[in-house]
Parts: structure tokens; C-alpha cells; sequence
């Protein structure tokens, strides 16, 4: 996911919501009763414009700090520390709660319920302390030592203890649930871009593997017309043919891999091998028993071991220098377990290093010595192709000099 992508989802969850004001809002009806014995009229006429004023403020404070607060819930609702600004709002709620009950009526102790639920709003939920439930047994305290200070029934008060604490727990679900959410949608986006990544790599090594095929045989065939031509009219005439077939052919492929609908066989692979190492003047032994296996293997398991014929081939044809290859496909049984392998042999010009063999493996490089084989784009590309199979890719010199690709699968 790229840096610009990260940063539009970030602005994503970040956006205030258009209902943020109803959230904030909606739950402040209900100091429209301590406000209406605000009006009482055993109360002085300042203590009535203080009680009008402070409620505003209260309102607006709280509105302040409840859509704020939403609006990191998606990205960090855990929250290890808490935003300086917020604690100030959280503050200001809280001296508030604490000032109207002593200057105005006593019902604006119900001011310390919705300073509980700011708790839950503002608070850190994630470290060694769970800030957020203490921010709300402290408020819920408050609410009742204040309550008793100015003797205020236990039936004003004591129905408050209740939604003081839970207004914070449920806040706090609710942030948890929005969090949650956020994590989902900035999972669908990484999905999104992993999906995306894979089509790219799957894309780029069907390419490498026909391209590289193709071109190689086409290149050969091409060198060996440009001999003939002056010597053997109809030869040469027949090798521009097979080029122009061979074109046609990886035009086709190519198509065919950018849709996503190619899948290769053994039996098609094996006689694409054949003339691009007959074109390179190198004969070419098939084992009849990977003929036989064309189709009794799975699709996606013989589309594998197809692939890995042409990479083996290719790199025969392009780097080896050999007079002959071999292709055999081999049913065994390792650790009680059936296996099907296909092993590559040419005569060409690896030779080990002082008797060193390199076992390349799905893990990397295992060696029994110095001098390991070094990865390329096609060995890479195949074992990534067989990295779903529990397969194992092994590419090794073998004595006195050439050299051997194996594909072992486990099969059912």
C-alpha cells in the first residue's frame, strides 16, 4: 500500500461524520430538567443566569469533545495517551460539574453522568491502567460525595450511580466497535493492494517464463536460417515457418497469461521443448512415463510442473551449451508419502565446485560445503509457482559436468 493510498484512508477515517452533532447532542435532553429547577423560584436571579450560561457552556463543551474524539476512534481507538486538547475539554466538564451544583440548584449534579461518558470518550483504554473505567468510578464518586455534601436525597442521587458508571462502559463499547470497524476497512484496502501485487507478480513471471521461452527458440531458429539461406533455399524457408509459428504461438500465450486463462500441460510443454532444443541442435530424451502423466495429475499441480519443464529447458537452450537433455517424470514414495518428481538433465558446462553440491530448497540455500547456486528470475519464479504444493525445487551441477533441475510434488 502505497504512502499516498495510506494517507487517503487515514483522511477517510478521520472525516467527521454528519451525524456527529445528533451523537453529541441527542443525550443532552436530559439536563433539561435540572435546567427547569434552575428556574426555581427560591433561587436568586444571578444563580439563574449562572445556571443558564453554565449550561451552554457545558453543552458546548461536551459537544466539542465527544465529536473530536469520535473522529480518532476509526484509526487509534485504544489510545495510549491522551490528546492534551481533549483532557482540557474533559477538564472544563468536569469543573463545570463540580461549580453549578454549589453556585445554582443541587439537580446539576447530573452534570457528572455525562462527565463520566466523556471518560469513556477521551480516555486511554489500552495500558497497565484502564483509565477510562477509573475516569468514571472517580466521576460516579464525586457525583455522590457532592450529592451528600449538599444534602441531596439519596433519591436524586442514587439513581444516577448506575448510568453515571455505564454511560462510560457503553461509550467505550461503541468506541471499541468503531475502532474494529476502522481496522476492518483499512484491511479490506491492504487485501485490496495484496490482491492487486499478486496479479502484478503472477503477470510478470508468466511473462518471464514465455517470453524467454519463446524468444529463445525464435533466435534459434532465426541464426540457424540466416546459415541455410545461402545454401538451402527449402530449409531455410521451413525454419522462417516455425518461426513464424513459434510467434504466432507466444502472441497467443501472451494473450492468454495477461487474461489469466492460460494453464500449461506437460504434453503441450514437452513438444515446445522439443523444438526449441531441436532448433538449438541439442537432442532431446523424453521418459514415456511424462507423457503418461500429462492429465493424471491435478490441473494446477500439472500447470506447475509444466512451468517448470520450460524454465529447464529455456535455461538449457540459453546458458548450457550441452549436446543433450533429459526430461523423465518419476512416482515415488518419500516418508510414506507419494511424490512425483520431474527432473531436467543436461551435458553442459556447470561443473561442481570441488565436489560441492548446492541444494537450492523452497527455504532458501542449503549447503554442504562453499559454493552455492545462485537464485536467478526464473528458478525464482518457479519456486514461487510451487510454493502452494509443499514442492521442493532443487538446482544442482552433477558429475563429471552439466547440470540438473528437480520439481518434487506431493500428490494424493
Amino acid at each position: 500500500m502505497s504512502g499516498e493510498d495510506r494517507e487517503n484512508a487515514a483522511i477517510w477515517l478521520r472525516a467527521p461524520s454528519r451525524t456527529g452533532w445528533l451523537w453529541a447532542g441527542i443525550w443532552l435532553v436530559y439536563l433539561l430538567v435540572p435546567l427547569g429547577d434552575n428556574f426555581n423560584g427560591k433561587y436568586a436571579a444571578w444563580q439563574q443566569i449562572v445556571g443558564i450560561v453554565g449550561f451552554w457552556v457545558f453543552c458546548y463543551v461536551y459537544s466539542r469533545l465527544t465529536m473530536q474524539s469520535r473522529a480518532g476512534w476509526d484509526c487509534n481507538y485504544e489510545r495510549r495517551t491522551a490528546d492534551r486538547r481533549l483532557l482540557l475539554y474533559l477538564a472544563g466538564l468536569a469543573a463545570l460539574a463540580l461549580v453549578l451544583p454549589i453556585l445554582c440548584t443541587p439537580a446539576w449534579i447530573a452534570l457528572w453522568i455525562y462527565v463520566s461518558s466523556a471518560c469513556g470518550s477521551v480516555l486511554p483504554l489500552d495500558g497497565e491502567r484502564h483509565w477510562a473505567p477509573l475516569g468514571a468510578l472517580t466521576a460516579t464518586g464525586v457525583m455522590v460525595i457532592e450529592g451528600v455534601s449538599l444534602r441531596v436525597g439519596p433519591g436524586t442521587w442514587g439513581w444516577m450511580v448506575l448510568p453515571g458508571f455505564f454511560s462510560c462502559v457503553a461509550v467505550m463499547g461503541v468506541r471499541r466497535m468503531r475502532g474494529l470497524i476502522g481496522e476492518l476497512h483499512q484491511a479490506r484496502e491492504d487485501v485490496k493492494h495484496l490482491a492487486t501485487n499478486e496479479e502484478r507478480l503472477r503477470l510478470a513471471r508468466d511473462l518471464h517464463d514465455l517470453a524467454g521461452h519463446s524468444m529463445a527458440t525464435i533466435t534459434l531458429k532465426a541464426e540457424l536460417a540466416r546459415r541455410l539461406l545461402p545454401a538451402d533455399h527449402a530449409a531455410a524457408e521451413k525454419q522462417i515457418a516455425d518461426i513464424e509459428h513459434v510467434s504466432r504461438q507466444a502472441l497467443a500465450d501472451i494473450r492468454e497469461a495477461v487474461s489469466g486463462y492460460r494453464r500449461a500441460t506437460l504434453a503441450v510443454e514437452t513438444a515446445s521443448a522439443r523444438a526449441a532444443l531441436e532448433a538449438a541442435q541439442i537432442s532431446f530424451e523424453v521418459d514415456s512415463a511424462l507423457l503418461r502423466g500429462s492429465g493424471s495429475l491435478s490441473p494446477d499441480a500439472e500447470a506447475a510442473l509444466a512451468w517448470c519443464l520450460r524454465e529447464a529447458v529455456t535455461n538449457v537452450v540459453r546458458h548450457s551449451g550441452a549436446s543433450w537433455c533429459r526430461a523423465r517424470l518419476i512416482e515415488a514414495r518419500i516418508d510414506g508419502e507419494a511424490t512425483v518428481t520431474l527432473e531436467v538433465t543436461d551435458d553442459g558446462r556447470a561443473v561442481p565446485a570441488a565436489g560441492v553440491l548446492a541444494d537450492v530448497t523452497q527455504d532458501g540455500v542449503t549447503e554442504s560445503g562453499s559454493g552455492a547456486t545462485p537464485w536467478g528470475n526464473g528458478l525464482t519464479g518457479l519456486r514461487e509457482r510451487l510454493a502452494p504444493f509443499a514442492a521442493t525445487l532443487t538446482a544442482q551441477p552433477v558429475r563429471p559436468h552439466g547440470f540438473r533441475v528437480c520439481a518434487t510434488l506431493p500428490v494424493p
